[in-house]
């Protein structure tokens, strides 16, 4: 299987972002070292190891990711609304990534995610 880590190296995701921009990503993603080598900042929630507790820098740090991810969560709920990407077929699998921007747009004009 390929790890998360050559996903995101392979896609060009990181390419396409600017130093100083953020990136979200889920603990365990192991790509610390490929963000900070071109100054985009990795946002992670803290993870505990051996049952500790979290300290009050990372519990506000986490709740912070979690309101975003919120944010986040519902994007992608508005781009799932547009059931054409259930139904690709494989004549269009070279579109696909056309298809989804056309999608992810719509849904951006849809109405704010933030009041």
């Amino acid at each position: 299987s390929v790890s998360d880590r050559e996903i995101t190296r392979s896609s060009g995701i990181l390419d396409k972002m600017d130093a100083g921009d953020g990136l979200m990503a889920d603990k365990g993603f192991l790509i610390a070292d490929l963000c900070h080598e071109r100054g985009i900042e990795l946002n992670l929630p803290p993870y505990i190891i051996g049952g500790g507790q979290l300290s009050a820098e990372e519990l506000v740090h986490t709740r912070r990711i979690a309101s975003l991810r919120i944010h986040v969560e519902q994007a992608i709920e508005r781009v799932k609304k547009f059931r054409i990407l259930n139904f690709l077929v494989a004549d269009f699998f070279d579109i696909a990534d056309h298809i989804y921007k056309v999608c992810a747009v719509l849904a951006d004009h849809d109405k704010d995610l933030v009041e």
